[in-house]
């Protein structure tokens, strides 16, 4: 039975992570150096972020868990990571997977030492599988070419006479031969088929309400349906044995990352497996919380903005040009638009940072955040807007400012009209929900999600009229 050891992001790591200080070093050092070849991400990681990949940070002698949540197996130890704005019953995660990404699925209850860590592991890989899914198949399904041996009288290809001579000793008719095509029925989609068709029968719910959420991927298994079978377990394995070549094909590029998903899913070797081309350990799946966030905020006002405002999630503008070529790009979370005009920029900030300014500081935010409000003056000046806000989860029975209160700051004296805001939402506690059930704490969220609606609507972009009927 293996170890689990519970961890919170963005947080201190215990110092009694484990009782013998030689196993709890070095789980740490592992923990230090796990890099991110060793992970699958949702969502995929660039390579910027792979460079600046980390689980854990050292802090002035202190080491820090970073933005991810999830599930590692390290040493044979069960690793979760979770939110800290859980406890044991996971309803923020649960609340927040579902709203932000659709993930209408609970899959961190029951984190007991060796029960269900496969199942949580083999869910995440199906989210993975799913979005990997929908990316590589915006450029068609996966082709290469394939040599088909036949013997019959349709000849097309090449003859083959050895074979025709063992094959057909006496004049029946038939010819044996081959041909090349450029097909999609190739062992490579049979094996993805095949891993896609395991999880719909582990987890038939899950993988109906990701096909809810990405109808592409559900057109992409009707059509691996329609011209092959899936393997059976025994043909699998051979599959997996057999399918080690790298897809290198430019076009084709996506699809290499859903071979080797696939491979593990097939090998159902859980989280601690074999990639059989690197040979590198794959060591779980996480979650990238501060990109969550980002998904949350638009989630949440994406149906509110009517038809005087134009919402535009991730909106570039390029700066420090020279010679037409720029240098830099502006990407904020949310920008909102009026007249083709920026009304309100917004930026999902998930870090502890925000929160203690809100819960410990009364607003007063400190030199960790020198680089978002810098971020924030930048996206303010690169798209002429005069408002813009960060957006905060902070934890509600901490806080000592109003729940229904946001922060205000002008910008400087001389220039009144450019505004900052600090916009928390208040994550209540499950222990305060009534009857400590999953159904309370939603109805509690949804209740501070409207506030924030509102304070963001009808106060910030004074949009007094026309809102939606809640």
């Amino acid at each position: 039975m293996s170890e689990l050891i519970t961890l919170k992001d963005y947080s201190e790591l215990p110092n009694n992570l484990q009782s013998d200080p030689d196993e709890a070093e070095k789980l740490r050092n592992c923990l230090l150096n796990l890099s991110a070849d060793q992970v699958l991400s949702i969502p995929e990681m660039t390579e910027t972020e792979k460079d600046s990949f980390r689980i854990l940070t050292n802090f002035n002698g202190k080491y820090w868990t970073q933005n991810y949540i999830g599930l590692l197996q390290i040493e044979e130890k069960n690793v979760f990571i979770g939110s800290r704005f859980d406890d044991e019953s996971f309803f923020f995660t649960q609340y927040i997977l579902d709203r932000a990404l659709g993930m209408n699925i609970n899959i961190l209850q029951n984190m007991d030492p060796g029960v269900g860590s496969g199942d949580i592991l083999e869910q995440l890989l199906a989210f993975v599988f799913a979005a990997q899914i929908e990316r590589a198949y915006r450029k068609g399904l996966y082709r290469r070419y394939r040599t088909y041996e036949c013997n019959d009288s349709k000849v097309k290809g090449k003859i083959d006479i050895t074979r025709h001579i063992r094959l057909n000793p006496l004049n029946n008719g038939k010819i044996a031969y081959s041909y090349r095509e450029y097909t999609a029925d190739n062992d490579v989609n049979k094996m993805i088929f095949t891993a896609y068709t395991y999880l719909q029968k582990r987890h038939p719910n899950i993988m109906k309400n990701l096909e809810k959420k990405r109808k592409t991927v559900g057109e992409c298994i009707t059509q691996f349906r329609n011209i092959m079978q899936p393997a059976s377990r025994q043909e699998a394995q051979k599959l997996v044995q057999r399918e080690r070549r790298k897809i290198t094909h430019s076009i084709y590029h996506d699809w290499e990352e859903v071979r080797k998903t696939a491979i593990l899913i097939l090998r159902h070797m859980g989280i601690f497996v074999r990639d059989a081309q690197a040979e590198k350990t794959i060591h779980g799946v996480l979650i990238n919380m501060n990109w969550v966030w980002e998904q949350y905020l638009q989630s949440i006002l994406e149906d509110e903005i009517k038809e005087e405002y134009t919402f535009q999630p991730q909106d570039e503008k390029n700066i420090f040009i020279r010679n037409k070529n720029p240098l830099h790009t502006l990407k904020p979370d949310l920008c909102i638009y009026k007249d083709e005009k920026s009304a309100l920029i917004l930026d999902a900030k998930y870090k502890n940072a925000w929160s203690d300014a809100v819960q410990n500081k009364n607003g007063n935010f400190d030199e960790r955040v020198r680089e978002d409000y810098f971020q924030i003056l930048a996206y303010m000046y690169g798209f002429r807007c005069n408002k813009a806000g960060i957006f905060c989860p902070c934890s509600a029975s901490n806080s000592s400012h109003s729940e229904h209160e946001y922060y205000e700051y002008t910008i400087t004296k001389d220039r009144e009209e450019e505004k900052f805001y600090l916009l928390p939402l208040y994550i209540p506690h499950s222990q305060e929900s009534k009857n400590n059930s999953f159904k309370s704490f939603k109805t509690a969220m949804e209740t501070n999600e409207n506030k924030f609606k509102d304070q963001v609507i009808l106060e910030i972009l004074e949009m007094k009229k026309n809102l939606k009927t809640r």
